[in-house]
């Protein structure tokens, strides 16, 4: 078995099959939620018109370009050294590009292995595990949890809805800061500010973006999307 060339057996046909039958089963799903959003859009309480449907679903696209090229920098990662199939599995069904990065790795290491050598295909076999043993426990959270968040929704919000806008806002500001914080302490100890200009030029990016948009007002759906754009070419550059 050692002698067997793992990458040449992850990109095999075969693989590439299997992972295509799970694929294809998020594009009917995609397919399903947008049909069910067009009709919910209809329903009384939401009333929405078919240009501000479309408005809303060029925001959404606009806004998953920035995480989409963070996505695929770490996919090249993933391809090179687990195979083109399962790297496109992974991230089109559940995954998170950092988080199947990780857990490959561990599941390699705890084999005594290096992910950034050639693996062998005990060490291939066992990075591909670990990292659908990880996935569980986000399927089995969303499976027992998914259905009561709504109920705990209107706890919070006790049904003011712009309170809820604000208790959002404040959820999404802790989320990103949480995460901003980690790197801008590693670059401050490091003496690494290529980071803290990286994370200035996003800032700045978004600030300019919505004062743009207070005059060309249909620039202000797109600002998160090109703020990250912004922020993932000036990391390019720097």
């Amino acid at each position: 078995m050692e002698n067997i060339n793992a990458l040449e057996v992850a990109n095999s046909p075969a693989i590439w099959g299997l992972a295509a039958i799970a694929v294809a089963a998020v594009f009917v799903e995609i397919i399903l939620f947008f049909r069910l959003a067009r009709r919910a859009s209809k329903i009384g309480e939401v009333n929405l018109t078919k240009k501000q449907c479309n408005r809303a679903l060029r925001a959404g696209v606009v806004s998953a370009i920035g995480p989409a090229f963070g996505v695929f920098i770490v996919m090249i990662g993933l391809v090179a050294v687990l195979g083109g199939p399962i790297s496109w599995l992974r991230l089109s069904v559940i995954g998170g590009a950092t988080t199947e990065l990780t857990a490959a790795s561990v599941g390699v290491k705890a084999l005594g292995g290096d992910i950034t050598q050639a693996l062998s295909m005990v060490e291939l076999s066992n990075a591909w595990w670990t990292m659908t043993i990880n996935a569980c426990g986000w399927l089995i959270v969303t499976w027992v949890f998914a259905s009561r968040m709504e109920k705990v929704r209107h706890k919070i919000g006790g049904g003011d809805s712009r309170w809820m806008e604000i208790f959002s806002s404040a959820a999404t500001l802790g989320i990103f800061g949480a995460f901003c914080s980690e790197y801008m302490v590693n670059g401050v100890r490091s003496t690494d500010f290529k980071v803290l200009l990286v994370m200035a030029v996003s800032a700045l990016s978004m600030w300019a973006l919505l004062y743009l948009s207070k005059r060309y007002k249909w620039l202000k759906e797109y600002s998160l999307g090109l703020a990250m754009v912004a922020g993932i070419a000036s990391s390019m550059i720097f």
